[in-house]
């Protein structure tokens, strides 16, 4: 019995340690660069000014900045592997893992979330589905066309402007990268092995985003809003073409039912007042925590639904101590797409064309973390130019367009 409690006394402490033996290590590594993250949003705000937007869920649009920037330092994790081992793969580490996978989970219930609430508001009954439609598309396409040519540039580079493959199969990829259908086995472009690395794979949640928007009207009965039988058919026939182009996979849609699931709590009106308090974000930590500290990746249903239960906590209009309500916060978020789509191509640029592969291969793990640390502020700056030039004039272009 005394044996039993000693070993169980042991076991304890030994997980207490190899738990503040990662918090302090975590700490000391993210601290670098979140104090470089800072002073580079400070810097490109100054140099290059966005006018703030005013959003119903403030806290929402802060906490989009920071899950796109935790998109980016999974991917140069995996680069950092990648230039030791010549294998593309997830990281073995649970909490640069969950950077990519509990990111990529957020923002699917984000985005439902928030066309969920739009259909509980909704007063008139009816939604216009051809403005619907047009201002996804402007929101979506103009900056994801810019990122798609960035690609067929350096595919061209790489391959000398020269045509390696027949026509067809060169139009066949084209085409998928041109309508979000990018899988690793359709991506390689005029013969390029693994085309996908030059992005990271980043495209694959596309598919996903869209074949929830032409859901939308499918959703809207549910709702009882007025939506037209041939609306209803094309929209949901096109979600189904999508689906099996793509060959999605269910399980990937579970995210959804969590925005859906957020939603519908939201609705209640009464869960604003008691989920702002602090002890709320206390908690909203820890589930954070043990997620990371139990779990490699962000994909199982009990993790779905702690990053669901987090969300209603900032949904419901926790800031997180005021940091995600900050114009800080909002103004880092508002580059979200651009951050989201650009990285990968940054990380390909500056370790394949700027540091050089055979460079880079030799980088020790402190010089590869202080290169990627100096490249925050270049970024930013890149994606506060898309942002102003590309992606705000075609969204406000969408909104006055008739």
């Amino acid at each position: 019995m005394q044996k039993n409690k000693i070993a169980s006394t042991h076991l304890f402490s030994s997980a207490t340690v190899t738990l503040l033996s990662m918090i302090f290590s975590v700490f000391i590594f993210l601290i670098p660069i979140l104090v470089v993250l800072i002073l580079s949003v400070f810097t490109v705000n100054k140099i290059i000014k966005i006018d703030l937007t005013e959003m119903r869920y403030p806290e929402i649009d802060g906490l989009r900045g920071y899950l796109a920037f935790f998109v980016f330092l999974h991917h140069a994790y995996i680069w950092q592997i990648f230039l030791k081992t010549s294998t593309w793969k997830d990281p073995e580490s649970n909490l640069f893992n969950q950077f990519g996978e509990t990111s990529v989970v957020f923002f699917f219930i984000i985005t439902v979330f928030l066309f969920t609430t739009k259909l509980f508001k909704n007063k008139t009954g009816e939604i216009d589905w051809l403005n619907y439609l047009k201002s996804r598309f402007f929101r979506l396409f103009p900056m994801y066309f810019f990122f798609v040519i960035i690609i067929f540039i350096i595919v061209g580079v790489l391959t000398q402007f020269t045509v390696k493959v027949p026509f067809i199969e060169n139009l066949k990829s084209i085409i998928s990268w041109l309508f979000f259908n990018v899988s690793k086995k359709s991506s390689d472009l005029n013969g390029l092995k693994d085309t996908f690395i030059i992005n990271s794979g980043i495209a694959w949640t596309l598919p996903y985003e869209w074949t929830f928007y032409f859901l939308v009207p499918l959703i809207a009965l549910w709702f009882k809003i007025k939506v037209n039988l041939k609306a209803v058919l094309s929209f949901t026939f096109a979600a189904a073409i999508i689906m099996v182009l793509n060959k999605s996979s269910l399980r990937h849609f579970t995210p959804f039912l969590g925005g859906i699931i957020v939603a519908l709590i939201m609705n209640m009106k009464k869960t604003e007042a008691i989920f702002k308090q602090k002890k709320y974000t206390i908690l909203a930590l820890l589930l954070l925590g043990v997620s990371v500290y139990f779990f490699n990746g962000g994909k199982k249903p009990i993790q779905i639904i702690i990053s669901s239960l987090v969300f209603l906590i900032i949904a419901s209009g926790n800031s997180f101590f005021g940091i995600l309500s900050s114009a800080f916060s909002r103004k880092f978020g508002q580059i979200t797409y651009s951050l989201y789509l650009l990285h990968g191509i940054f990380l390909f640029i500056l370790f394949h064309f700027v540091v050089g592969l055979e460079r880079a291969k030799t980088l020790t793990h402190l010089e590869f973390w202080m290169i990627v640390t100096v490249s925050i502020l270049p970024l930013l700056f890149i994606c506060q130019l898309t942002f102003k030039y590309i992606e705000s004039p075609l969204m406000s272009f969408s909104k006055t367009k008739k």
